[in-house]
C-alpha cells in the first residue's frame, strides 16, 4: 500500500483544520458562515469554499444545504490519523502518553541496493544514518532510521542537536533542503525483522510492528531521504476515516 503524503503547511486548508479542531474541543459543532470564515483568515470566499470543500470530503465536515458546516465529530475524535503530519512526541502524546526521545545511532555507511535505486544514486555511495527512539512513558513505541547522503552536508548531526530536532531542521539548518512531501509504503512486519531494520528494535515488546518506508523528496521532487519508521501498535494507535463516494 503507498500514499502520497504533501506539505500543505500555510494553506486555508491547513489553518481552517486547526480551527475546526479548536471548535471541537471547546464543544462547539457549527461552522460560522463562509464570509465570516473568509474575514477571520483574510482570504477570499472562494477559498473558503474550496478549503472546505476539501475537508468535506476528508470527513471532518458535513455541509447541510439551508443549515451551515457541521464538525464532524467521527472525524474530528480521531486521535491520529493513518497519514500523520506530526512530530513523532506528538503522536505519543496523542495517544495519550508522555514522550521522550533518544539518539541511539548515528553512523555512515554505503548505500544499499535498494537505497541505491529509491535515491537514484551511484552505487557506493556513503550515507549517513541516524536513528532515534520515542518512548511512551517511558516504553519504546516508536523508532526512526533515516538515510541520505552525506554529499548534501558539510558536517554530520550531533546527538546533542538531534535530541531536541527533528532530521528535517537538521536538513534544511545545514544544506537548505526543504523536504515537502514524501512517498511510504505500509507494511506489518515481526519482531525479529524490526530487530534488523534497526538498533532498538530488540527494545519493542510488541510481537508485530507496523513499519512505514518513506522516500522524502524536496521541492524540486528529488528524493532526498530515505526513511523507515517503526511504531509498536499496541501503544500508538492509528485511525482512519474513509468517505464513500455513494450516488
Amino acid at each position: 500500500m503507498e500514499l502520497v503524503r504533501t506539505n500543505l503547511s500555510g494553506t486555508a486548508k491547513q489553518q481552517l483544520t486547526t480551527y475546526v479542531m479548536s471548535l471541537y474541543r471547546k464543544g462547539q459543532t457549527k461552522l460560522p458562515p463562509e464570509n465570516d470564515l473568509a474575514k477571520l483568515f483574510g482570504v477570499s470566499r472562494i477559498t473558503i469554499r474550496r478549503a472546505l470543500g476539501e475537508l468535506e470530503r476528508e470527513g471532518l465536515v458535513l455541509r447541510e444545504q439551508g443549515r451551515g458546516t457541521f464538525i464532524n465529530p467521527a472525524s474530528a475524535s480521531i486521535k491520529i490519523n493513518l497519514v500523520p503530519g506530526e512530530e513523532f512526541t506528538k503522536l505519543i502524546a496523542g495517544s495519550g502518553h508522555q514522550a521522550t526521545t533518544a539518539v541511539m545511532d548515528i553512523s555512515t555507511r554505503p548505500a544499499t541496493q535498494d537505497e541505491v535505486k529509491r535515491l537514484g544514486i551511484a552505487p557506493g555511495t556513503e550515507l549517513c544514518s541516524v536513528e532515534k527512539l520515542y518512548c511512551a512513558d517511558g516504553t519504546p513505541a516508536i523508532i526512526s532510521v533515516d538515510r541520505f547522503p552525506t554529499t548534501l552536508v558539510e558536517n554530520l548531526p550531533t546527538a546533542e542537536y538531534l535530541s531536541g530536532h527533528p532530521i528535517f531542521d537538521y536538513l534544511r539548518d545545514e544544506a537548505g533542503l526543504a523536504i515537502v512531501r514524501d512517498k511510504i509504503e505500509i507494511e506489518s512486519i515481526t519482531h525479529l525483522r524490526a530487530c534488523q531494520l534497526a538498533k532498538a528494535g530488540a527494545q519493542l515488546c510488541c510481537e508485530t510492528a507496523l513499519a512505514f518506508n518513506g522516500i522524502n523528496y524536496n521541492r524540486d521532487n528529488v528524493p532526498v531521504m530515505v526513511d523507515t519508521e517503526i511504531y509498536d501498535t499496541s501503544i500508538v494507535k492509528f485511525e482512519l476515516l474513509r468517505v464513500k463516494d455513494v450516488c
